[in-house]
């Protein structure tokens, strides 16, 4: 058996239970090209997520605003509605 005794056969299965003949064999990046769009990727998403202080301070202001949300400042803990309470446990 050889490459072109396998080929054949594999057309000859194709054309008997008349499956779409193969495109054209795509090439497969290599392991240096993966990591890179790999590496490219992960910088986007990366840059999309950064926060700024000005957006944590922003995201906190909305946070406040939002009904059920709180926030923790050392032992006090800040509701939505502006009330707060120490914590014990």
């Amino acid at each position: 058996m050889n490459r072109t005794e396998i080929e054949e056969g594999r057309a000859w299965a194709r054309r008997a239970l008349r499956k779409p003949e193969l495109a054209a064999a795509e090439r497969k990046p290599t392991q240096a090209e993966r990591v890179a769009a790999w590496s490219a990727q992960n910088r986007q998403d990366e840059a999309i997520g950064t926060q700024t202080r000005s957006t944590a301070v922003e995201q906190t202001r909305r946070d406040l605003h939002t009904p059920g949300s709180s926030f923790t400042v050392g032992a006090e803990r800040y509701a939505a509605d502006g009330s707060r309470w120490k914590r014990v446990a």
